[in-house]
């Protein structure tokens, strides 16, 4: 049986890093070969402000999925919301309501955080959209996204250099 928590982000980084690498290999192929990269220093300054929800599911003491959620006002009607920043469960622990589970989980901490609304998104690599509306989510909108390209080969380059030499510096617990 998943048991659900709120966790420092400090005590869970590491096991989030290390699924987000492989939900990073199931889900974002549409980003052609862009390095898995996240900061902790990023997550942690939102974090450190109270804009970060990070839910963790866990087998005993197993991480085996997680949500990460920002609050932030809305830009357009400064009423707090809930944006999904990712969520995953492994591949083993998408059965019965599992996930279901873990999307009430997060739902009942951004209600009690204040949040009056929850964005979440569905990659076209999944089903997700089949479990959000089954908890009353509406499709709202669709995204869409374009890989742009450096006009320079070099230009790109220096930019893919530049975010390796970043992610292999900080990219876990400092």
């Amino acid at each position: 049986m998943l048991t659900f928590h709120v966790e420092p982000l400090s005590g869970c980084w590491d096991g989030v890093f290390a699924l987000g690498s492989e939900h990073w290999k199931e889900t974002e192929g549409y980003r052609h070969n862009q390095p898995f990269c996240p900061l902790f220093d990023r997550y942690n300054q939102y974090n450190q402000l109270g804009w970060l929800i990070v839910a963790t599911a866990r087998d005993g003491a197993e991480l085996v999925g997680y949500a990460v959620m920002y609050l932030t006002p809305s830009m357009h009607t400064q009423q707090l919301i809930a944006v999904e920043d990712t969520y995953f469960l492994l591949p083993a622990y998408r059965k019965g309501r599992n996930a279901i589970e873990l999307y009430k989980f997060v739902e009942r901490e951004c209600v009690t955080r204040g949040a009056v609304e929850i964005t979440m998104t569905v990659k076209v690599t999944n089903h997700a959209g089949r479990i959000l509306e089954y908890l009353d989510f509406a499709l709202t909108g669709m995204q869409y996204t374009k890989q742009l390209s450096p006009t320079r080969a070099d230009s790109a380059q220096q930019t893919q250099t530049e975010a390796l030499h970043v992610c292999s510096k900080s990219s876990s617990t400092p």
